[in-house]
């Protein structure tokens, strides 16, 4: 099983939103905007990652999410990078697009839904556009 890909970007220059996709695959302004999408903000920015999570090369864009911020849990090896709610903060991280059910369900089996982590749906800004996506967070 290869994981190189060679990746093309669309700009949609009225919305200041890229977005990256497998060479010869096409995205539209559409896709980035509507579907599910999940927000990343930690390995699973790198497309590589997210290949050896869900079995394929997702679309991804930049992307913010207002209110939140990163942090870590844990300590040595058990380290963990997390995302966590923080009134005023800011994450850059990456909208992971057109995301199947399955992809979902490899996504939660790696962020270890539900025994550590929930999946919850946030608001995140897409260039100038602003769009709900999936995250997740620490169950309380």
């Amino acid at each position: 099983m290869s994981t190189s890909a060679a990746f093309s970007v669309s700009f949609f220059e009225e919305d200041g939103i890229w977005a990256v996709h497998p060479e010869g695959a096409s995205l539209s302004l559409s896709e980035v905007l509507h579907g599910d999408a999940v927000f990343v903000s930690g390995k699973l920015m790198d497309p590589t990652f997210a290949y050896k999570v869900t079995g394929r090369y997702v679309p991804f864009a930049a992307a913010i999410a207002k209110g939140f911020a990163r942090g870590e849990r844990g300590s040595g090896k058990k380290k963990m990078p997390i995302l966590e709610r923080k009134r005023g903060g800011i994450v850059l991280g990456v909208l992971l697009l057109d995301v199947s059910e399955n992809d979902l369900q490899k996504l939660d089996a790696f962020e270890q839904v539900p025994e550590l982590r929930e999946r919850v749906s946030i608001r995140v800004t897409v260039g100038a556009r602003e769009r709900p996506a999936y995250t997740f967070l620490l169950k309380r």
